[in-house]
């Protein structure tokens, strides 16, 4: 594969030299970056005292990703876990990512409203394509002081466009094998932007296969459909909607000859209402989240189950501006979740809710202090316990050039149990009320530094919690438990080098990045084993190159020292784009050498189940933009 590689961009190299070229597009962060992440209020991004990651627009293109799950696996920093192609929902379980070794710790939002179920913690964020996302922040390390619940190892913010106030229309259509397509349009009017798209995959056969009880996974062919409006009727508010359906089916083909499949439609709703100044903000919204799968046994109709979970709530936030650089931010949040799993444990909800408080202090240009305070309410059902517990946090952020800024800071993470963990009942798995909720603290230290031509971005971390949930598999009916301490440790990493600025032609064009991280994730089961819970290296590497006609981005995904005895891999995604006529001539390759990619699975000679779920391999996809 070196081989491959090394020839592979000579070649992309010499192409190059023909071509005419304009401004790189590859962008690094500059002092005057704002991101909302950190705190519900924006700031500098050198400013905050927290390791974020953002990608705009045009970074998350390069990555050659059609959805935000895609996305988020490619831009570096994140493990990945998928048990289906396209990030899709199977059954219930979700594609997910892992901040620094740590799995189930992420708080997903929308617009900095929170989109995950209480069923399982589980989010569909295949359900949001590229093109209607303005950008993606991702905030690593404990963050409940802001945000409450769920926010363990950190938050990833989906911030959807906004009306650009011009009048412009957009549409493209897409190719590709296993009979993809990918066609959209878009169009822009003052105050008001709607869009829609549509995504075809025939079948995958052989994308996973369970050791255990013999058998081989497919997904049947899929149909996705896409919408979204987004409004500003008056200045600083905005109304926000997203939609996507999809149909598809699991087919599980025996060795014994046996056949089981599963049609699963599902529906995601997305809306929310906002109102965003300086000073104050105030939010409502709603997430609607249907899933309906039939079951059937060598063709005969067996049993058809809906799974529903929504979400809905409101927030408010004001910041007072006192003089000598005081600054305080203080908000309220109130969050419904409901679910209903007839066959598991019917009907359940619970309510969500809190007061939170962050002052921010400012020494000359220099130093900044922040300390914040949250007190969080969790009202369960009345046959489990409520919750309620303080979240402090505290940050420093020191300036110690014009190029180089430190950083440190420290707070509690807390996360409730799911209803799965809960309430679950069948003969096989049994949910425990008396659960109580993961807790524990995260410390960070590190710096930030750029320059006209690079950019670093290095953090070490430390992050340990108590009373993780497991399950015990050793005898059934199994029983969830609270068990011992999980931690992870380590450094991150997000670089960035245009090695020849300031050179005119081809080289001038170059741009280089790098975003990972390294970390020691341990866990305790509930008899106090020791186990690695997930993936502890992660880099993505890219080289850009630019210009007006012609744009080259390619990717190298390596994720290593896995957990369950899975492969490492490492995996190149390759996009570009020509400009033809008025539009673009638009070709990317995902997993260009054609890898075997373990997206999930265990494979532990031990465990109680053997299985492995596959990426589908080489994709090619061509197609053509035009903006009118």
């Amino acid at each position: 594969m070196t081989k491959k590689t090394v020839a592979f961009l000579a070649a992309c190299m010499v192409c190059q030299s023909a071509l005419y070229a304009g401004e790189p597009s590859e962008r690094f962060y500059t002092t005057d970056e704002v991101v909302v992440t950190s705190s519900h209020f924006s700031e500098k991004e050198k400013e905050s005292a927290r390791f974020i990651t953002v990608a705009d627009s045009e970074k998350l293109k390069k990555t050659g990703a059609t959805n935000a799950i895609e996305a988020l696996s490619r831009i570096g920093g994140l493990g990945y876990k998928s048990l289906a192609p396209l990030g899709v929902n199977k059954l219930g379980m979700n594609s997910s990512v892992y901040i620094r070794g740590m799995a189930d710790g992420e708080l997903i939002l929308v617009n900095g409203m929170p989109v995950q179920q209480a069923a399982s913690k589980g989010y569909d964020l295949s359900a949001i394509s590229i093109d209607q996302i303005e950008r993606i922040e991702v905030l690593k390390g404990a963050a409940s002081t802001l945000y409450g619940a769920d926010a363990m190892s950190g938050v990833i913010n989906i911030v959807t466009k906004k009306p650009s106030g011009e009048t412009s229309a957009t549409a493209s259509v897409e190719f590709g094998n296993e009979s993809w397509m990918n066609h959209g349009v878009s169009v822009n009017l003052p105050g008001a932007t709607v869009g829609f798209r549509y995504q075809h995959m025939d079948e995958l056969d052989n994308v996973g296969r369970q050791f255990t009880n013999k058998y081989t996974n497919a997904l049947d062919e899929t149909d996705r459909y896409m919408f979204n409006l987004n409004l500003s009727p008056f200045a600083d508010t905005y109304i926000d909607y997203q939609y996507s359906g999809y149909e598809t089916g699991f087919i599980d083909r025996y060795d014994s000859g046996l056949v089981e499949r599963t049609d699963q439609q599902s529906d995601f709703h997305f809306l929310n209402v906002r109102y965003e100044s300086d000073v104050f903000k105030a939010k409502l919204y709603g997430v609607y989240d249907n899933r309906v799968q039939t079951e059937y046994v060598d063709g005969v109709f067996e049993s058809e189950v809906e799974r529903l979970n929504y979400n809905y709530g409101a927030e408010t936030d004001y910041r007072f501006l006192f003089s000598r650089g005081l600054e305080l931010s203080v908000g309220a949040d109130y969050v419904h979740r409901y679910a209903e799993y007839s066959n598991i444990y019917g009907e359940k909800s619970r309510d969500d809710y809190g007061v939170f408080a962050e002052l921010k202090k400012r020494f000359g240009d220099d130093l900044i202090l922040t300390f914040g305070g949250r007190e969080q309410f969790i009202d369960n059902e009345a046959e489990t316990t409520d919750y309620n517990v303080f979240l402090p946090s505290v940050g420093l952020m020191w300036k110690a050039s014009d190029d180089l800024n430190l950083f440190a800071n420290a707070g509690k993470a807390f996360q409730a149990p799911t209803f799965t963990q809960l309430y679950y009942d069948s003969k096989t798995i049994k949910g425990n009320p008396d659960l109580k909720p993961e807790s524990g603290w995260s410390y960070e230290t590190g710096f930030k530094w750029n320059c006209d031509c690079a950019s670093a971005r290095v953090s070490g971390f430390w992050m340990t919690y108590d009373d993780k949930i497991q399950i015990d598999r050793k005898k059934k009916p199994y029983r969830y438990f609270n068990a011992g301490a999980y931690e992870t440790k380590g450094i991150e990493w997000e670089l960035g080098l245009r090695p020849f600025y300031g050179e005119a032609g081809i080289l001038g064009r170059v741009s280089l990045s790098a975003a990972g991280y390294w970390a020691d994730p341990v866990s305790e089961d509930i008899y106090g084993e020791k186990y690695q819970p997930g993936p502890k290296f992660q880099n993505t590497f890219g080289i850009t190159y630019a210009s007006i006609p012609f744009g080259l981005d390619l990717r190298c995904r390596i994720l290593a020292g896995r957990q369950d005895n899975l492969d490492n891999y490492t995996a190149f995604d390759l996009s570009g784009r020509v400009k033809a006529g008025p539009g673009n001539v638009t070709v990317a390759v995902e997993n260009l050498f054609d890898t075997e990619i373990q997206t999930s699975g265990n494979l532990v000679e031990t465990a109680s189940s053997r299985y492995v779920y596959y990426d589908p391999g080489r994709l090619l996809r061509v197609g053509y933009a035009v903006a009118l």
